[in-house]
Order: C-alpha cells, then structure tokens, then sequence
C-alpha cells in the first residue's frame, strides 16, 4: 500500500473525532452555565472519547506513512522534519495569536478570556511553545500535543534501529502495570506521562497498520464487530471520567481500534463510502482541533463584553451557531495557513 493513498475511513474517523470533542466542549459550558438545560440532550458528554480515537489512528496513521523508514537511520532527519512540519508551524501561529488576543482583551477591555494564571515566565512560555510534558496550556487542548510529540519520538526509535523496540515495550510494559495494576495514572507527575495508557492506544494503531491487510473480515462481520464497539462506548461511556485512564482504554481506546478496522475493511472491500463533509473535516481536523477551544470560549464572552445575556434557550441556539463558525473557519485555517505553511517549508 502506497504511503501516499488517502484512506477515507481514516479521514472520516479523523473528522469525527475532532466534531465528537468541539461538540463535546461546547456542550460543556452550557451544562456548566445552563443546567439543566442542555445542549443536544448531553449525549456528547463522552465526545473526548474522540481524543482516544485520535490516538489509535495516530499509531496507524505513524506506520503507515513512516513504515518505509523502519531501521533505516539515515530517514530520521526525514521523518522528524515532515512530524515537525506537521505539529508546530500552525500550532506557534494559533498559540502567539492567543497570547497576543489575551494581552490585548486584558489590558484594552479588561476581561480574561485566555490566559487566567499563565505564568508568563520563559520557562512556561518554552514548555508551551515546545509542547513540553506537563506543559501550561494556554489552550486547553494541547496536552495531548505533548503525547503525540512523546509517540513520535517512540517511533524513532525504531527508525534509528529495529533493536531499539525494546525501549517502548519497555514503556509498554511500565504502562501496563501503572494503568492496570497500581491503577494510579490519573495524577499529573511525569511518570504518568511516560507510563500512561494511551501508549496502548497508540500502539494499537500501530498494530492495526500492521495487520489489518492480512485481516479479512466480511461485511456482515464487520458490520456486527462495529455495533458491538459503538455499544461499548454508549452503554460504559457515560460512567467513564476523562481522567480514568484505565476505564478510558478499556471502554474507548479499544472499541476505538476496533471501529478502526471495521471501517478499514469495510472500505477495503468497497462496502462503505463517506460523505463528503466528514472527509472535509478529516482533512481540517489538526485546525478544527486547534482552534475551537479558544474560539468558543471567544464567542461565548463576546455577548457578555457587549453586556447582552442569553437565556438558557438562546444560548442553546447559539452554540450551534458556534460549532458551525468554528468548522467553517477550520477548514479555511487549513486550507489557506496550514497547507501554504507546510508547503513552503517543504519547498
């Protein structure tokens, strides 16, 4: 398979994902604001679970389009230069951006919108910037920026020497134990983070890559497969915290891996195709997931700084209109920054 094929289940997961998390934030300050008036009944109140997902098709999406760099040294200036391409360039413009509306709505109009408690020391700026572990997030959603950075480097690993693997089995294995045995990788210390349960979903992905070709699975099997993983994920899920590392790869990383190859054979085999909306958001997915915490919170304090109030009804019908603006702007982020940007630094 060429490294270079679009797999549209991949990008359809991709922008389901990244719609289950805006909708799932969104949704969260009405319920935190608004109760018990709640945006879209509160079903999407397990969408981080979009996040696991992320991090299965991360593993595949790494093996898949690095697998020819395998044990071949030579290819890691390659590969860290096209991740880094990949990571940084949109993220530094989003997060200056941020920094620079969070100084000027401060100090101009004297509100707080982004920045409440950032240090605004170098050192919290570089861990920021570099996406450091642990790191003060001006937006919320990056920590799990810093886990892609972590796999990513766990990958090279591989591509410096296939002996190397003993390195991340290693960290598997220090997983295993601290997620499953000890149960203690919910707290915020760098250990957790090293040791922490979404190296299994991304290795998982990675699995999944290396096998799903040889895995056949007919249409009815793969239809009965995927009902069972989305069960899993709808009758556990509510009772699963965002910081039960444990229950999360149990009730999302895995039935995440299994829609995956569902998908992917269903795909494979010419049994599904994807509307066209969902592959525009798979490909907008990285801006999607980058801009919408801030841009929400934005919206929703720009009412406020006018001196309006929405009743609970209006704020509703608003945040439609907030999931809305921020799926149009991704795209556009995505098509006019983020794909000029990687473009002239490839040139």
């Amino acid at each position: 398979m060429s490294s270079k094929k679009i797999i549209n289940s991949i990008q359809f997961l991709r922008g389901l994902a990244a719609l289950a998390v805006v909708i799932h934030h969104t949704g969260g300050y009405v319920k935190r604001y608004y109760e018990p008036h709640l945006l879209l009944g509160d079903y999407f109140s397990i969408g981080f679970a979009g996040v696991d997902l992320f991090f299965v098709i991360s593993g595949f999406i790494i093996h898949f389009t690095s697998k020819n760099y395998l044990n071949n040294p030579s290819k890691i200036k390659e590969y860290l230069s096209k991740r880094f391409i990949r990571v940084y360039p949109i993220y530094w413009i989003i997060t200056t951006l941020l920094f620079t509306l969070g100084w000027l709505i401060t100090n101009v109009l004297h509100k707080n919108v982004f920045s409440i408690g950032y240090p605004h020391t170098f050192i919290a700026y570089l861990q920021t910037y570099l996406l450091f572990p642990l790191h003060f997030a001006i937006n919320p959603v990056t920590w799990t920026l810093s886990y892609e950075i972590f796999f990513y480097v766990i990958f090279a690993l591989l591509i410096v020497s296939k002996r190397l693997i003993i390195i991340p089995l290693l960290i598997l294995l220090g997983s295993f134990y601290n997620i499953f045995i000890s149960q203690s990788g919910s707290e915020l210390t760098y250990f957790n983070f090293i040791f922490s349960g979404y190296n299994f979903e991304f290795a998982l992905g990675c699995l999944i890559f290396q096998f799903y070709e040889k895995i056949q699975l007919s249409k009815a099997l793969s239809l009965i497969l995927l009902s069972v993983a989305i069960f899993i994920i709808i009758y556990f899920g509510y009772d699963v915290s965002d910081v039960d590392s444990f229950q999360r790869v149990l009730t999302f990383g895995l039935p995440s891996g299994l829609i995956l190859l569902t998908l992917l054979n269903l795909e494979k085999n010419g049994f599904i195709s994807f509307p066209k909306l969902f592959l525009t958001l798979g490909d907008s997915s990285y801006a999607l997931y980058l801009i919408h915490f801030p841009m929400m919170l934005l919206m929703n304090k720009i009412p406020q700084m006018l001196g309006y109030q929405f009743t609970a009804i209006q704020e509703i019908n608003y945040s439609y209109f907030i999931i809305i603006s921020i799926v149009i702007t991704s795209i556009f982020v995505h098509k006019w920054i983020e794909k000029p940007i990687a473009k002239f630094i490839l040139k």
